[in-house]
């Protein structure tokens, strides 16, 4: 049996047994903002690449064909000093391929709605609260769990991530597995929440340093 994922028998609890204080972890700001920094990213480069696919390097191309085209007219005129200027032009500038503008006007199309999809992905992943109250622990997605209705605890990305599961089996008969992540909610409260419940079940473990950094 992995000791980090102890089966805790039926209404088992520890030194905790009196009523959980209130405690409350609201989605992390540092999480949210993180996310919404990819999501502004996808959607900006997807203009980027919108305007270079769309305007900028077709009106690139175009200049360059009407550059040769007064080369060409240069060279039957003899005009060898605008030849030269036409040439040194064309030498800045980049001719770009129908390939170079179709993979440009792909990820215009594909980057914006992906950035969507992050954000609302994120949004879910960090809905609601974290709330423990009265030995009853809430989490978003899951039915109110009583702490006695607790089987067993998976702590083996706590200490690294500060990801625990946390399996449960209510009197009704259904069961579930609700996962603590102290990055996407507020990681104090979080934690609170976490060692409250280890003391409650008696799984708790000795105190170890945080590797996880701020």
């Amino acid at each position: 049996m992995d000791p980090k994922s102890p089966v805790l028998p039926h209404a088992r609890h520890g030194a905790a047994a009196a009523q959980s204080p209130a405690i409350v972890a609201r989605p992390s700001n540092e999480y949210r903002l993180k996310r919404y920094v990819i999501v502004a990213m996808l959607i900006g480069m997807g203009a980027w690449f919108a305007w270079d696919g769309f305007v900028a390097w077709p009106r690139e191309n175009a200049k360059i064909e009407q550059l040769r085209k007064d080369g060409d007219a240069a060279r039957k005129a003899n005009d060898e000093e605008k030849v030269r200027r036409i040439d040194a032009e064309i030498g800045t500038l980049k001719l770009h391929t129908q390939m170079d503008l179709n993979m440009q006007k792909v990820l215009a199309f594909l980057l914006p709605p992906l950035g969507l999809v992050v954000l609302a992905w994120s949004l879910r992943n960090s809905r609601g609260v974290y709330r423990l109250n009265d030995n009853i622990l809430n989490v978003p997605g899951h039915p109110p769990v009583p702490l006695d209705a607790i089987r067993s605890i998976d702590k083996t990305d706590w200490d690294r991530k500060g990801i625990a599961y946390v399996n449960y089996e209510l009197i009704n008969g259904a069961k579930g597995s609700l996962r603590l992540d102290d990055f996407i909610y507020q990681r104090t409260p979080t934690d609170e929440i976490f060692k409250y419940i280890e003391a409650y079940t008696g799984t708790g473990d000795a105190p170890a340093a945080d590797t996880r950094g701020g």
